[in-house]
């Protein structure tokens, strides 16, 4: 049913979950979300069913949502935001958004792993950092310590990746339903390059009810409704088409794309329903994650730029992963968010330039599908 005036809220005490009732609600554009007993690992296989408390209770889980939740207390209590910086991509970070990446990277504290995130301003910018400062409820020299530690590291064992807030637009515009922004954190395995624990949470999602994504490599990815109990998690899983000419096809796309010019569309997909969305690349995991579609892909950028940044993607991969898709390059090859030195793990080269999600069951035609639309 839908959600009505149900909606995370900020309080005296700030951020928390209403907890009067753990229906399923429904997004106007998507379908609900429904429990499952299995979930499809990393390769697409079906993977054993797995205490969702044994996963929650997990010790870096565990940190992670509590991270994560600090980040949002920030988020909710800042309606008033000013710009901080303006990115490589022209897109702005502002106060709220580099407030709550402060606030998470000293919840995260030492834990054995480096931090990489998204968001900073301008050397020097006093006003900006007070700005930071108030929204954060922190000294403006915790902010800059904060911020140094949050600029890219060259190696590491292990490191979170933090988006605070992606769909920064979709934020500023709260009263447009329309339009989503999510938070997210992701550990990544700096010898591997992949994440191995992950946490999304889209504040809009189903109507304003919001919801919550929980995964670990291997142990599924769970989901809960933000004004349901802080532990009424369902297991969710991608749907498993039985290939692209299948009528249950959904795609998930870009506001601002157009479906007949993307290589898909050229190469003759008809799919089902064709969503698009605003705002970022994580809402659009959060779609595929929760079993609402059934294809993402980040197309390459047309300024012939072939790095995608890592915090658009880390956390939003596992929980994808998880849930029964698989996540490549547009060659079909594994993603390796580790990235060059250069770019300091910051950023990392897909090949082709871009990222394939797709169903487990139908990644290798998409593959094929975006090749030949290419071509056209």
């Amino acid at each position: 049913r839908a959600c009505g005036i149900a909606r995370a809220h900020a309080s005296a005490e700030g951020w928390r979950d209403r907890t009067h009732t753990s229906q399923w609600c429904r997004h106007r554009h998507h379908r609900a979300v429904r429990p499952s007993v299995a979930v499809a690992d990393a390769t697409g296989g079906v993977g054993v069913d797995v205490d969702v408390s044994n996963m929650l209770n997990a010790p870096d889980v565990a940190l992670a949502r509590r991270a994560a939740r600090a980040a949002m207390r920030v988020i909710a209590g800042n309606a008033t935001v000013s710009i901080a910086s303006v990115k490589r991509d022209r897109t702005v970070a502002t106060t709220v958004d580099v407030a709550a990446q402060v606030v998470c990277r000293e919840a995260l504290g030492d834990a054995g792993a480096a931090f990489v995130g998204e968001e900073t301003i301008v050397d020097g910018d006093e006003d900006a950092l007070r700005a930071v400062s108030h929204a954060a409820s922190r000294s403006v020299d915790d902010v800059r310590a904060a911020l140094e530690e949050c600029d890219g590291i060259l190696s590491a064992p292990r490191y979170w990746c933090c988006d605070p807030l992606d769909g920064t637009k979709a934020f500023i515009e709260a009263a447009d339903s329309g339009k989503q922004y999510v938070f997210g954190l992701a550990r990544v395995d700096g010898e591997r390059g992949s994440a191995d624990v992950a946490v999304m949470i889209a504040p809009k999602w189903y109507d304003g009810c919001g919801v919550e994504l929980v995964a670990m490599r291997g142990g599924g990815c769970f989901a809960r409704r933000l004004d349901a109990a802080d532990d009424a998690f369902a297991r969710v899983r991608t749907g498993q088409p039985n290939d692209l000419s299948d009528d249950a096809v959904r795609v998930v796309i870009s506001q601002h794309e157009s479906w007949s010019a993307l290589p898909l569309g050229r190469a003759g997909v008809r799919p089902k329903s064709i969503t698009s969305l605003c705002c970022g690349s994580l809402c659009k995991y959060v779609a595929v994650a929760l079993g609402e579609a059934d294809i993402f892909i980040q197309h390459p950028k047309s300024n012939g730029d072939e790095y995608v940044n890592a915090w658009d993607h880390a956390a939003g991969v596992l929980c994808c992963q998880e849930a029964g898709a698989i996540v490549s390059d547009c060659h079909g090859g594994v993603l390796d968010m580790r990235g060059s030195d250069e770019e300091r793990r910051r950023r990392f080269a897909p090949a082709g330039g871009g990222v394939v999600v797709a169903s487990a069951s139908i990644h290798t035609d998409v593959v094929r599908a975006y090749r030949a639309g290419l071509e056209q």
